[in-house]
């Protein structure tokens, strides 16, 4: 049995001085309690697979009136199931009678010495510390399969759990529901567990052709439940019971979730259709979907992620997306430039802090530029808040943030202001946009601007030749008819240039 300490173990514990008598020890065998009796017939006390201590106070001659007690008392050990028996010597025996070693090599019986100086408590003692040494260890490895098991689903959803928990338990794994549909399977080897698993109903274990199986029913929807299913070449231990029944409960969430799902596209599209009618209530609907990226105040920070290609915006949204589902929750995100964009807006909650917006990007958070607004009402998050924290993070460097009360460009969304941009935009930068490669110069101008005119840096953040930045620039300068040495010029343009749309 898996809940069994082996037999040599015990053996092996040099402190005690068990000494091993005849070669009546089979390797493998293990028991499962330490029993001291001086029963004569101590069968209906007795525990399978027991080992016996007794010093034969009961056994000797004088007081059975028999010649040799021995053989008939191995006899009822044997029918009670006992693997083992430590006989101690020093009291009533000097050693340990030969009959009795006979007899228990007949039988199968496992024989030792215990010396006088070795009690019997501490045999006790050594077997439950022993035993709880192992329970512990079982815990922990169980935690540890478990936050695997856990980790499976979330990232790889119903198939990542059955790879799992199949590789876990050495085992073939199947989950069907009460009318013997299969939602998933992974056999190992030949052993399949799809078979045996439609026609069950109900949580329970079994063992047949040398193979054993063990089902956990999970919760009941309705009329509807789902089970698990698992089959082996080999007995399921305590261990193994509680990974099933893990798995089972990850698996339930998993089927459930499609219920989830419908409800939450059920809510959008009933905002969409009030959208569209411009029926009252919008925000009321608009107000349970957006709740759940506000703090416990209502409060969301709006935050704003400009990049200088759609790629880089790409993998930052993705990150942050990973690090969002990795805490239980979902992104809130829109493009705020024609597909593919290059600049984004987020909601986080309103309690976050700056830096730990930024670190949501992970890797990514070195190549992009991230403004972060003040927290507000969800309702309050208006297009000229949001342009505002766009012209913040396109006046920023790759790789940098701000705060609401950091990037002092407020003043460059003032109407007189925008109007002398517009003015100087459509004299010079607005010209790029004439040749086929428009979007190229625009890139190349707005990115060495960034980098204080650096040559090399420019080169690196675009991924060409520091040739190929001469020429634009040289063109730049041609098309725009400005002087780019000129360092107000320089000023100029990169005004102008983060503030466009």
């Amino acid at each position: 049995m898996s809940d069994e300490l082996p037999l040599s173990w015990l053996r092996a514990q040099h402190s005690l001085d068990l000494r091993p008598v005849g070669d009546t020890h089979a390797p493998g065998v293990g028991f499962s309690v330490i029993q001291p009796t001086e029963l004569t017939d101590p069968r209906e006390f007795l525990q399978p697979h027991a080992v016996v201590l007794t010093v034969g106070v009961a056994l000797t001659s004088e007081r059975s009136g028999e010649d040799d007690p021995f053989p008939a008392y191995v006899r009822r050990l044997a029918d009670a199931e006992v693997t083992a028996v430590g006989f101690g010597t020093g009291l009533f025996f000097p050693t340990v009678p030969s009959s009795l070693v006979d007899a228990a090599r007949d039988h199968g019986i496992a024989v030792f010495e215990v010396p006088r100086h070795t009690a019997f408590i501490s045999i006790l003692n050594t077997v439950l510390e022993e035993r709880e040494r192992r329970s512990r260890r079982d815990q922990e490895h169980l935690v540890v399969v478990q936050e695997q098991l856990s980790a499976a689903a979330v990232g790889g959803g119903l198939e990542a759990l059955l790879d799992a928990t199949a590789s876990q338990l050495d085992a073939a794994v199947a989950v069907t529901d009460n009318d013997g549909r299969v939602h998933g399977r992974r056999n190992h080897g030949d052993c399949t567990a799809t078979t045996p698993a439609r026609g069950q109903l109900a949580s329970g274990a079994d063992h047949t052709d040398g193979v054993w199986r063990l089902t956990q029913r999970m919760t009941l929807q309705g009329e509807r439940f789902h089970l698990i299913t698992v089959a082996a070449a080999h007995p399921f231990s305590p261990h193994d019971r509680s990974v099933v029944k893990h798995a089972a409960g990850l698996a339930d969430i998993l089927l459930q979730r499609p219920a989830y799902l419908r409800r939450s596209r059920t809510e959008l599209n009933t905002l969409a259709l009030q959208l569209l009618l411009g029926i009252d209530g919008e925000d009321r609907s608009m107000g349970g979907i957006l709740d759940e990226a506000s703090d416990s105040d209502g409060q969301v920070r709006p935050v704003v992620v400009a990049t200088d290609r759609h790629q880089e915006l790409d993998k930052a949204l993705a990150d942050a997306d990973r690090q969002a589902a990795r805490t239980g929750r979902h992104m809130f995100v829109t493009g705020l430039d024609a597909a593919p964009s290059t600049t984004a807006l987020l909601l986080f909650r309103g309690s976050r802090s700056v830096d730990s917006i930024a670190d949501s990007f992970g890797d990514t958070a070195r190549a992009i530029r991230i403004a972060v607004g003040e927290p507000v009402a969800w309702s309050d998050v208006t297009m000229e808040r949001v342009r505002r924290l766009e012209t913040a993070a396109r006046s920023l460097t790759p790789g940098s943030h701000v705060g609401p009360y950091e990037a002092g460009t407020d003043w460059l969304e003032q109407t007189a202001v925008r109007s002398a941009l517009d003015q100087r935009a459509a004299e010079t930068v607005d010209r790029l946009a004439g040749g086929g490669t428009g979007d190229d110069l625009s890139t190349t101008l707005l990115t060495w601007l960034r980098s204080g005119g650096k040559i090399a840096a420019t080169a690196e953040t675009l991924g060409v030749h520091r040739h190929t930045v001469r020429t634009r620039l040289d063109r730049i300068a041609q098309i725009c008819e400005v002087d780019l040495d000129d360092p107000v010029v320089r000023a100029e343009l990169l005004l102008v240039a983060v503030t466009r749309r």
